[in-house]
């Protein structure tokens, strides 16, 4: 019996051993072969390698303004909280911004979402969300992303607090909260962004088409036309709205994953070798997990002021190692002191 149970022993050892030798096989940048999300998953399909979007114009233009804004990653989620601060009121316009990967088109419950304000009391709202933008899956499941914007009425928006996100029954293929890479059945839901446009001293614009959903790896280069000179700007803000950022595999760093570089006017401001020396681009608006979803701003006043036509803004995101779907840009040029 003993030599038995040793021989079974060994058998389960040599298993467990041959099993974690199969899962520690690595490409050369560091990753599992056929990572999700990563250009090397199965599902790369249409992702873009090199992706010029050209000229964008803003969608939104707000002189004597400000912005908030906050987000929630939702994949494999039900829901979950926005807060916004910094504010100052009164409120002029209110956005929510959302992707989801699907199979095929997007059913009626990814194109709306349900929202309230504060933690008790008050029901949910229903927001219908207006498509801005499809295209390839991150490299995930699914063939399709969309990424959808809903107006929130200033009734249940009406400035700083905390807000919160319902999805409908059926927009996520898990709502238990599983690691997205031990679940990952379409629909496939990225993360919301609520955006508040309020009162300010700057002139704030918001940009979207063709920009949004087009998922890529590699690089993307765009242009951002202001309305307002930069010249005699005394700050300039930029703010990112992306899907499928993230680290690595799970919570495995891995360098090429994780080291998206973002240059406004040839100017690094996010990314190794940046003042954060952070991407925007590593789903850390929902770190550790779920990921897959950034909401990030910088002060880009320098940058701004570095390039050779005022009105227009230079951006170029490398990304070598991550498919991900840019959703919005916002930018801020206040002229006063």
């Amino acid at each position: 019996m003993l030599l038995a149970f040793s021989g079974r022993a060994l058998a389960v050892t040599l298993l467990l051993g041959a099993t974690a030798a199969s899962a520690a096989q690595t490409t050369p940048t560091g990753r599992p072969p056929q990572a999700l999300g990563t250009p090397s998953a199965s599902s790369l399909a249409a992702a873009q390698p090199a992706l010029a979007a050209g000229l964008i114009q803003p969608a939104f233009t707000f002189s004597n303004a400000s912005f908030g804004t906050g987000a929630v990653g939702l994949r494999n989620s039900p829901g979950g909280g926005i807060n916004i601060s910094g504010l100052t009121r009164p409120i002029r316009r209110v956005f929510i911004y959302w992707a989801v990967v699907t199979t095929g088109a997007p059913k009626a419950a990814d194109s709306n979402i349900e929202f309230k304000q504060g933690l008790v009391g008050d029901s949910f709202t229903t927001i219908r969300g207006t498509a801005i933008g499809t295209g390839a899956t991150p490299c995930w499941k699914g063939d399709t992303t969309t990424v959808f914007r809903g107006v929130v009425p200033l009734s249940i928006a009406p400035g700083n607090g905390v807000y919160l996100v319902r999805l409908k029954p059926g927009a996520n293929g898990s709502t238990t909260g599983e690691s997205p890479w031990e679940a990952s059945n379409p629909p496939l839901f990225e993360g919301a962004s609520l955006v508040m446009i309020g009162k300010g001293t700057s002139t704030v614009s918001v940009y979207e088409r063709p920009l949004a959903g087009k998922t890529f790896f590699g690089d993307l280069t765009y242009s951002l036309k202001s309305p307002v000179s930069v010249t005699n700007s005394t700050q300039v803000l930029l703010h990112n709205i992306g899907a499928d950022g993230q680290i690595g595999v799970g919570v495995k760093e891995i360098a090429a994953t994780a080291g998206e570089i973002t240059t406004l006017n040839g100017r690094r401001i996010a990314g190794p070798g940046s003042p954060s020396n952070t991407s925007d681009w590593n789903g850390t608006i929902a770190a550790p997990l779920p990921q897959l979803w950034d909401n990030t701003t910088h002060d880009v006043t320098t940058a701004a002021h570095a390039g050779a036509n005022p009105t227009v803004l230079q951006l170029t995101i490398k990304a070598p190692d991550d498919c991900i779907v840019p959703v919005a840009n916002l930018l801020s040029v206040k002229l006063t002191p």
